[in-house]
């Protein structure tokens, strides 16, 4: 007789720890598959420590068949969303899950349970925990490696949240960039006729005037998204967190400032995939892992342009594809072999068009999905 799924509530630090290791049982033999840093993972979920408690609370759950751990999941509320859209919609995130239907309901129930206990009837996800951190289900494109700081499942997963009763709210995609790729005719032109327009310029970060720079990201980032599904500005705490979290992997040369008359209007964000240093790691930085970590950086040879905004009033002047031409061009100088450009919303024809004028493929597909909770 099989025995009875069990749902707990995780409620200490030990808890957390075996919720933050039990994807090595789902993944311990898929080899496209990189753990994140415990470390992180830690600091994240830390009702002391995780920035994301500055504006939301969180509820975590693990699925139990005896003693045999056999799921996760988080429930969460967003008071930044709820001061930019609604006040019904609550989240759900960290889902990972044997592939067994009964477990999968088991955990989105008690995920939905605890919302309706916070007065939310439609359920969203997943997040973990917000919608800039790893989110989203990965429904195309499992065949291959994940770039830096986005989803990967394995393919069961998208059967296993529609038989819950799971819908369809957004889908996000994943485009590769190849150095190889041919542009379309003319986009130099309109890049080059870009460059010359009296006060503008594009450059490069400077390091020493990193944070600065950051801060100007979030600025724009905020204004210039601010239309789109689901966007919330950064909190400080966020912004504190991406200086940190960006040092390491952000490449100055390819991450641009567009500068009119001296002030930033616009950037494009490029930074390493360090996702296979990071699988070398297997999670943790001691005691061989930091070393292992940096010695494999070194050797990635491909982007992720991970953010780009102009500010309203000044996208009609074709910077976006500045953008794109001066990256392509200095990441072949510098030896990266393709660049992915993620996530884009699949309503945002402007940026889906400009990156189907640089020839690139759109590879991966990842889904937000959503319930209504009666």
């Amino acid at each position: 007789m099989e025995k009875q799924i069990r749902i707990e509530p995780v409620t200490t630090a030990a808890g957390r720890t075996r919720f933050i290791k039990f994807p090595w049982r789902i993944y311990r033999n898929d080899p496209l598959w990189v753990p994140q840093l415990i470390s992180d993972e830690k600091k994240i979920l830390d009702p002391q420590r995780g920035t994301f408690y500055q504006f939301g609370e969180v509820a975590l759950f693990m699925a139990f068949r005896g003693r045999e751990p056999v799921g996760r999941i988080s429930a969460q509320v967003n008071h930044q969303y709820e001061r930019y859209h609604d006040q019904h919609t609550g989240f759900f995130g960290f889902f990972e899950c044997i592939d067994d239907q009964a477990v999968a309901d088991a955990l989105l129930a008690a995920a939905a349970g605890w919302l309706r206990g916070k007065g939310k009837s439609r359920v969203m996800g997943p997040m973990s925990l917000s919608m800039y951190d790893i989110s989203g289900t990965l429904i195309e494109g499992n065949d291959t490696m994940p770039c830096i700081l986005t989803a990967y499942n394995p393919v069961y997963y998208e059967r296993l949240l529609a038989g819950a009763g799971m819908k369809k709210a957004m889908d996000w995609f994943a485009f590769l960039v190849s150095q190889d790729s041919e542009l379309r005719p003319g986009l130099q032109r309109i890049a080059d006729r870009v460059l010359h327009q009296e006060g503008l310029e594009i450059v490069p970060l400077d390091m020493k005037i990193f944070d600065q720079r950051v801060r100007e990201v979030a600025r724009i980032f905020s204004d210039a998204w601010m239309e789109n599904w689901g966007h919330t500005p950064f909190t400080d705490g966020q912004i504190q967190d991406m200086v940190h979290e960006l040092r390491m992997v952000i490449v100055p040369e390819v991450t641009l400032f567009a500068l009119y008359h001296g002030e930033c209007i616009g950037f494009s964000l490029s930074v390493k995939d360090v996702n296979p240093a990071l699988q070398k790691a297997n999670g943790r930085l001691f005691p061989f892992g930091l070393l292992k970590l940096l010695w494999h950086i070194r050797k990635t040879k491909r982007l992720r342009t991970m953010a780009m905004g102009v500010l309203k009033e000044h996208r009609h002047r074709g910077i976006d594809i500045a953008f794109y031409l001066k990256t392509k061009a200095e990441a072949r100088r510098l030896g990266y072999y393709d660049s992915e450009c993620s996530i884009i919303l699949e309503i945002n024809k402007r940026m889906i068009g400009a990156l189907e004028d640089l020839s690139a493929r759109r590879y991966k597909t990842f889904r937000f999905y959503e319930k209504e909770l009666g």
